[in-house]
């Protein structure tokens, strides 16, 4: 577990890695990758609610990483992740097709579930959002139960520990996005 409290909003970011089972396993050959990211935000929870299920502005706060949503059906997009995700480079891209199947936010609480289609990534990502510790902060909770195509399985445990690192400092950026946009 990683612990780092922020100064300035006495903001505490908790990253674990768990071997839990939140939802039943993907299924398929590769690295079965697992993780929890617990991150307190500066914003209030409609804020990160709001940023949180803009698949879109993904985009903007996840690094090297650009978001196609289908203009027919807004519940349906691609995320392409590495070196020239958003134009020339797209064949360097991993593609992780997506649709988000559960999108409910009620009274400060968010919760969604998107399903990984394929075709390297499959399985599910589950996303909360619930009232931070202190008024006008909330508290997002992303797990991922995926499995990897072509990764070998022994990559499963490293994958997992430097997916919650790189989508905690997402998060991060996140925070700072959605700032802006207000």
């Amino acid at each position: 577990m990683v612990r780092n409290e922020g100064a300035a909003f006495r903001v505490i970011q908790h990253v674990t890695t768990t071997d839990s089972e939140h939802i039943a396993p993907p299924s398929g050959k590769g690295a079965r990758v697992v993780f929890d990211v617990h991150r307190d935000l500066a914003l209030d929870p409609e804020q990160a609610w709001e940023a949180l299920i803009d698949w879109k502005g993904h985009g903007e706060w996840v690094p090297l990483t650009h978001v196609d949503v289908d203009s027919t059906q807004p519940d349906l997009f691609t995320a392409w992740s590495g070196p020239g995700a958003s134009g020339w480079g797209r064949r360097l891209a991993l593609e992780d097709r997506m649709q988000a199947i559960t999108v409910e936010f009620d009274g400060g609480y968010g919760h969604c579930v998107v399903h990984k289609l394929g075709p390297t990534l499959h399985g599910v990502a589950q996303l909360t959002v619930s009232p931070g510790p202190t008024p006008g902060t909330s508290t997002i909770h992303w797990h991922e139960n995926v499995t990897v195509r072509r990764l070998p399985r022994i990559l499963s445990s490293l994958t997992g520990s430097v997916s919650a690192a790189l989508f905690n400092m997402a998060l991060g950026r996140m925070e700072k996005w959605a700032h802006r946009q207000h």
